[in-house]
C-alpha cells in the first residue's frame, strides 16, 4: 500500500528554489576559485552534465582527485541530488548528514533525509527513525518559515510556486513525523501529524489510510467516525493524490469488512463513501452508529410497537434469570397478565390447547390449555392475546404451562 508521498521531481523542484533562495553559511562564505584547471574541468563537465546517472560518476571522481576544495559544500549538494536522481536513497541520506556536519542546520540536508527516511528500510532502525524524526523536527522548527521568507524568494519564482514549494515541504515534514510515530505504535501522534497533513493537502489519500489504522489502533469508541471515515476517504478519493486502482480496491475490501464488524450493516456505506469522496475530514456531525445501537434501537421500536407480547419475554427472561426460582415461585398458580403471542400448534380443528410462541414460526415456549374450547382453531402465525395459570415450567428447553386459559 505504501507509495512515495514525495516524488523526485518535486523533491528536485523544491531543492532547486531552497538552492536559490539560500542565505550563503560562513564556510560558503569567501571567494571560490578551482585549485587549477584540471579541477576546473572536472567542474565544468560536472555541473553542466544534467543526467543524475552521468553526473554522479563525474563528481565522484572530482571528489576523489580533489578531496578539498573551494566547491566542496556545492559537489556534496550535487552528490546528494545525483543519489536521489538515481533512487539510491539510503546514500541520499548518508550523504545529506556528511552536508550537515559541514553546514548545520543545511534546509536542502534535512529536507532530504525527512523525505526519503520512510523509504529507506522496510523494517526502519532506531537509528533511520531518530535521523528522520531529528530533521523534520528541525524543519518544521523554524527551518520552513526562515528558508521560505518572502524576501529571499528569486525574481524568477512566482508566489504561487514558492507558497506551493513551502506548503508541501510542510506536507512532507508532517507526513513523515505521523510515519515514524506510527511506526513506534504512538499512535496519539500519529493522528495528530496525519491530520495536520490532511488539513494541508486533503488529496493524500495515503495519508487517510495511515489515519485510519492509527486511529482504529487506539481502540477508542469516540473516534469510530474518524477512522472508518478514513478508509472510506482513501477508498473512494480519486485523481491527484489517489491511491492506485488496486489499493483502492484493497482498502474499500478491507472497509466493507471492518464496517460490517462495526455497524451490524453496509446498509449505509455508500452514503459515507460518497461524502468521503468530496472531503478528507469527517464533518463534526457525522453519526455511524454500531451494530449494539442499531440492535437496542431496533429492540426498543419492537417494543413500543408490541407492548404485550413484551409482557410476556420479559416475564420469560425473568423466569430464565438468576432469581427466575423466586420469580415462578410467585407467579405459580396465579393468573398470568394478558400477553400476545404466536400461533404454532394446536390439538384440533377446534382445539382445547394452544401451542404459542414468541415468534410467528418459533418452537413452543407457552402451552395454554384453554378453560372452554374454541370454535375454530386461529391460523398458524396469528398474534393473540391471551392468558391462564401459571401450572408448569421447564427452563431447557424454556416451557410454560397455563390452565384455565382464554384468548382475546
Amino acid at each position: 500500500m505504501l507509495r512515495k508521498f514525495t516524488h523526485s521531481a518535486l523533491i528536485t523542484s523544491l531543492l532547486l528554489l531552497a538552492a536559490g533562495a539560500a542565505t550563503p553559511a560562513p564556510q560558503e562564505a569567501k571567494e571560490k576559485a578551482p585549485k587549477d584547471q584540471a579541477e576546473y574541468e572536472l567542474i565544468n563537465k560536472a555541473f553542466k552534465e544534467a543526467d543524475p546517472a552521468k553526473k554522479l560518476p563525474l563528481l565522484l571522481d572530482w571528489e576523489k582527485k580533489y578531496p578539498e576544495s573551494d566547491y566542496k559544500i556545492d559537489r556534496v549538494r550535487l552528490v546528494m541530488g545525483s543519489y536521489q536522481g538515481t533512487n539510491q536513497g539510503a546514500k541520499a541520506v548518508e550523504t545529506a548528514k556528511s552536508l550537515l556536519k559541514l553546514v548545520p542546520g543545511d534546509f536542502a540536508a534535512n529536507y532530504t533525509i525527512t523525505s526519503l527516511t520512510p523509504f529507506l528500510q522496510q523494517t526502519p532502525t532506531p537509528a533511520v527513525l531518530s535521523d528522520g524524526e531529528t530533521a523534520a523536527k528541525a524543519l518544521v522548527g523554524g527551518a520552513i518559515a526562515t528558508q521560505f521568507d518572502k524576501a529571499k524568494k528569486p525574481a524568477t519564482v512566482s508566489d504561487a510556486q514558492w507558497n506551493s514549494a513551502r506548503a508541501q515541504t510542510e506536507v512532507s515534514a508532517h507526513q513523515t513525523l505521523g510515519w515514524i510515530s506510527m511506526q513506534r505504535k504512538d499512535n496519539t501522534g500519529a493522528e495528530t501529524e496525519f491530520m495536520r497533513v490532511l488539513k494541508l493537502n486533503p488529496a493524500n489519500a495515503q495519508v487517510s489510510y495511515w489515519l485510519g489504522n492509527v486511529v482504529l489502533a487506539q481502540g477508542d469508541p469516540n473516534k469510530n467516525e474518524l477512522a472508518l471515515f478514513s478508509f472510506a476517504r482513501a477508498a473512494a478519493h480519486e485523481g491527484e493524490g489517489a491511491l492506485s486502482p488496486a489499493g483502492r480496491k484493497q482498502v474499500d475490501e478491507y472497509l466493507n469488512k471492518v464496517y460490517m464488524k462495526y455497524a451490524g450493516t453496509v446498509d449505509d456505506l455508500p452514503a459515507l463513501k460518497a461524502t468521503a469522496k468530496n472531503q478528507a475530514l469527517p464533518p463534526a456531525d457525522l453519526v455511524i452508529k454500531s451494530g449494539a445501537v442499531r440492535t437496542f434501537e431496533k429492540d426498543q421500536k419492537h417494543r413500543a410497537e408490541n407492548p404485550n407480547l413484551y409482557k410476556y419475554i420479559d416475564l420469560r427472561e425473568a423466569l430464565k434469570g438468576a432469581d427466575g426460582d423466586a420469580t415462578w415461585g410467585k407467579l405459580k398458580g396465579l393468573l398470568t397478565p394478558k400477553m400476545a403471542l404466536y400461533v404454532v400448534g394446536s390439538d384440533s380443528a377446534r382445539p382445547s390447547v394452544l401451542n404459542l410462541s414468541s415468534e410467528p414460526d418459533g418452537a413452543v415456549e407457552v402451552v395454554l390449555n384453554l378453560e372452554n374450547r374454541l370454535r375454530a382453531a386461529p391460523g398458524k402465525g396469528r398474534k393473540v392475546m391471551i392468558d391462564g395459570v401459571a401450572t408448569a415450567l421447564t427452563k431447557s428447553p424454556f416451557k410454560l404451562t397455563l390452565n384455565d386459559g382464554h384468548t382475546f
